[in-house]
């Protein structure tokens, strides 16, 4: 196992396209990174580097302590797991697995236990003798692990691995993924632009836009402490609601006013957040994720503001009910429409794109709502909102307050 460190890299095409600007990351030996962003935000371009297939314009990428910068694809002991499996269709699922071993000038008699070992692993030792062509797609991504785990390689390299998997399937691999990194701890370096995997398999999530790093961190702390508005609202499914604001003092407190709500923001909101203060009489943009937003009914005291909405549409999720509703506050545009950008963490947002065509320029707020909830397309609500948990932005930098 060993470390992976990119330090000042940049990938520019021929053309001017910059893939990558300036990264500066370092994979810890043994650690689960993933790399999420939008479709053209650089995150392939930086694994491609690490495998050797694409040579940076400037920087320095490091594997342990060899730099490996013009080093061949072969020679830097990294594995690839590829999107589409790269099987060869006319082998075996043994001699796909072993095939990387032979190349590298493996005996027979070295080969046959790692592979038996890998194939008990991943639970396909009783489709070695098949071919590619009679296995199911999780199988096939299976031997393609197999294929890599072999190789005992100081980092494993992961392109999108699951995006060909129905949605069940997605959902066990991501579990397996997950186990299987636990039991070998080779240090991985996953890329994908389901946020939804990066939260639920990384150690740490790198989020990247537009070529640039935007923020790294643990999982949970990218979605309770996003340091700008891109994260905020590419991080999270459903995605954080955002709305153009402003802080106003009256009666000794301080409120934040977006369309017919006015939230007294709490005092350890102020505490924790003391910059706030010195936006009072300006303009903000302030986030809440759906979970924090609540049908008026199953919340007793409170803790912020109730206003009564118009649901425009209602899906019953069984474990959950999620409610879209209209609000009358100014819709977000972070350098891009946070709805479109958003879009590209999952398909849920799809709705919420669909609802805000039709509002009219409104801001579309959606809510997740107890299972229990009255909420029905087309029917009035009363709602609560959390105070305590509101998210506050810049909206001429976009940085969080």
């Amino acid at each position: 196992m060993a470390r992976i460190d990119f330090k000042q890299l940049c990938k520019t095409f021929p053309g001017g396209t910059v893939a990558v600007d300036a990264l500066d990351l370092e994979i810890a030996d043994g650690e689960f990174m993933v790399v999420v962003g939008p479709s053209g935000s650089g995150k392939t371009t930086v694994l491609r580097i690490a495998a050797g297939l694409d040579e940076p314009t400037s920087g320095e990428v490091w594997i342990g302590d060899d730099l490996v910068n013009g080093i061949a694809p072969m020679d830097r002991n990294i594995a690839m797991v590829f999107q589409s499996y790269a099987l060869y269709p006319h082998m075996t699922v043994y001699e796909n697995m072993a095939f990387g071993l032979k190349l590298h000038g493996f005996r027979k008699r070295e080969i046959e236990p790692r592979v038996h070992a890998a194939a008990q692993m991943l639970g396909i030792d009783e489709l070695l003798k098949r071919k590619p062509g009679q296995l199911s797609g999780g199988q096939r991504q299976r031997v393609a692990m197999g294929r890599a785990i072999v190789r005992e390689p100081d980092a494993f390299l992961m392109d999108e691995p699951l995006s060909n998997l129905d949605a069940k399937l997605r959902v066990e691999m991501r579990a397996y993924l997950a186990t299987l990194h636990q039991r070998l701890r080779t240090t991985t370096l996953y890329v994908t632009h389901d946020q939804t995997e990066a939260m639920t398999m990384g150690d740490r999530v790198a989020v990247m836009r537009d070529g640039r790093l935007q923020q790294v961190d643990a999982p949970q702390r990218l979605y309770d402490h996003p340091v700008n508005l891109f994260v905020a609202g590419f991080i999270g499914s459903p995605a954080m609601n955002l709305v153009q604001s402003s802080l106003i003092e009256r009666d000794g407190g301080i409120y934040a006013a977006f369309g017919p709500a006015s939230l007294r923001i709490p005092d350890q909101v102020l505490a924790a957040r003391p910059r706030l203060r010195g936006y009072v009489g300006r303009p903000v943009v302030v986030g809440l994720r759906p979970e924090d937003v609540e049908d008026a009914a199953f919340v007793p005291s409170a803790n912020g503001a109730t206003i009564d909405v118009d649901v425009s549409l209602a899906e019953a999720m069984g474990a959950e009910l999620i409610a879209h509703f209209p609000l009358d506050a100014r819709p977000v545009d972070a350098g891009a429409p946070l709805l479109a950008v958003a879009s590209a963490a999952g398909d849920d947002t799809s709705t919420q794109s669909l609802l805000a065509r039709e509002a009219g320029g409104e801001t579309i707020v959606t809510a997740r709502l107890n299972p229990r909830s009255a909420a029905r397309t087309g029917q009035p609500l009363r709602v609560a909102l959390d105070a305590e948990r509101l998210h506050f932005f810049d909206p001429a930098t976009e940085a969080a307050i």
